[in-house]
């Protein structure tokens, strides 16, 4: 007879089996006994911290009240540790200028530093100087070394030209690449020496990068004269024409043209290089000098805006090719203040005062200058204020004009996407300015 093995394993298998199928009978922990703790490996659930939904709590159950303070990070043992948790800062943009400091004498080139707490695009500033009247009379970048984003110091000269010199004002502000407007500033006002000799070209500054039409503004001659100018490049191509001189506002002569080539058939096309821009009598005698970079038309850094000039009492588009700028918005309403540009074969006018009538605008006044200037550009969440200069004002009046004048502004602007509205104002006064 063969004895059936029992293996011990077999049978608390089976104990195991049996166990499990059966019933559960929770039993009541004795009176005074503490309940059993989990062994160090039982699972422990927990309550999601942010995303899952907080549980419903039962009707007789005290209800979950939310932290009212971030969670703080705490080390498990055993566990990696955990870095506190933090929340990202964006620092505040500012500009400090340090020099020059106010009241201070400076002659030209003017130095010009200081800090900023975040370097701004392109890790490019931009300075201007200006004199009593509010004209710029220099204006120049200057390149951070720092990455944009970053906080970091400015260094650099900006030259500028005063005229008789006197009170006077640096600006050092951020530009917005998106429409050239200021995003943040800092100024200083301060005394400018004089710089200016008889023969003084105030427009365009030595040195500058321009294109053609070549905007031109100089102190030269005696009212009435005629002055021949000349622009000469490097490889020896030359521009000249004649122009007639006008009573400035101090009495003496005064030239405000913008010179172009005037050929019928296509005009000579030189390479970007240097220039010299001169103003002689019809003697030959040279009555000013100013160095120059011109910009060929295909050259990169220029670019297209569109100025409204116009056709009777209709607005027109004309584009304009202008050096490459961050100040793009600044830069359109500054070509639409000159006015239009020969050759003007079509015909276009403006309604804006150019130099010949704010000149002799009866109600000048005797801190007027010779031409209306831009001020100030700002763009807000979609609202572009334009500041313009007192000279605005030799308008005269009627209806008409200041509509135009005012479409001619607006549809300037509102060529960017970023300008919905526009805020016409005059020193800095937008209420009773360009009424009828």
């Amino acid at each position: 007879m063969i004895k059936p093995v029992i293996r011990p394993g077999l049978i608390a298998f089976a104990l195991l089996l049996l166990a499990a199928c059966a019933p559960r009978v929770d039993l009541p922990t004795p009176t005074g006994q503490p309940p059993s703790q989990p062994s160090p490996t039982a699972a422990v659930t927990t309550i999601p911290e942010v995303s899952s939904p907080l549980p419903t709590a039962a009707p007789d159950s005290t209800p979950f009240t939310p932290p009212t303070e971030a969670p703080t990070a705490t080390n498990t043992p055993g566990s990696a540790p955990t870095q506190p948790l933090t929340t990202p800062t964006t620092l505040p943009r500012s500009i400090i200028l340090e020099e020059p400091r106010p009241g201070a004498l400076v002659s030209s080139p003017v130095q010009v530093r200081g800090w900023v707490s975040v370097t701004p695009f392109e890790s490019t500033l931009l300075v201007r100087v200006y004199d009593a009247s509010g004209r710029v009379v220099g204006e120049g970048p200057i390149t951070m070394a720092t990455e944009m984003g970053q906080p970091g110091d400015f260094d650099g000269s900006i030259a500028f030209q005063a005229g008789s010199g006197g009170p006077g004002r640096i600006e050092v502000a951020e530009i917005s690449a998106a429409d050239g407007s200021v995003v943040i500033s800092a100024e200083a006002e301060v005394v400018l020496v004089p710089t200016a000799a008889p023969g003084l070209i105030e427009i365009p500054a030595a040195g500058a990068r321009v294109t053609l039409p070549l905007h031109i503004l100089a102190r030269v001659g005696q009212p009435g004269d005629q002055v021949v100018v000349s622009l000469r490049w490097q490889d020896g191509t030359e521009l000249v024409q004649s122009f007639p001189v006008l009573r400035g506002e101090d009495g003496k002569g005064l030239l405000v043209t913008s010179l172009n080539w005037m050929n019928e058939g296509p005009p000579p096309q030189p390479a970007t290089q240097p220039a010299t821009l001169e103003v002689r009598s019809p003697s030959g005698d040279l009555l000013a000098q100013q160095g120059l970079t011109v910009l060929s038309l295909d050259d990169p850094d220029t670019q297209l805006v569109t100025v409204y000039f116009l056709l009777g009492e209709t607005l027109q588009p004309v584009q304009r090719r202008i050096p490459k700028t961050a100040r793009i918005g600044t830069a359109a309403l500054e070509e639409l203040l000159w006015g239009p540009p020969p050759p003007n074969l079509a015909g276009f006018g403006t309604a804006i005062p150019l130099p010949e009538e704010v000149l002799n605008y009866p109600g000048r006044g005797p801190d007027w200058g010779p031409r209306v200037q831009l001020r100030k550009l700002t763009i807000v969440d979609g609202v572009a204020t334009a500041d313009f200069s007192r000279e605005m004002r030799a308008y005269g009046g009627g209806s008409l004009r200041v509509s135009l004048i005012r479409q001619q502004i607006e549809q300037t602007l509102k060529q960017f996407s970023t300008v919905q509205t526009v805020v016409i104002a005059i020193e800095g006064e937008t209420e009773g300015v360009l009424e009828p």
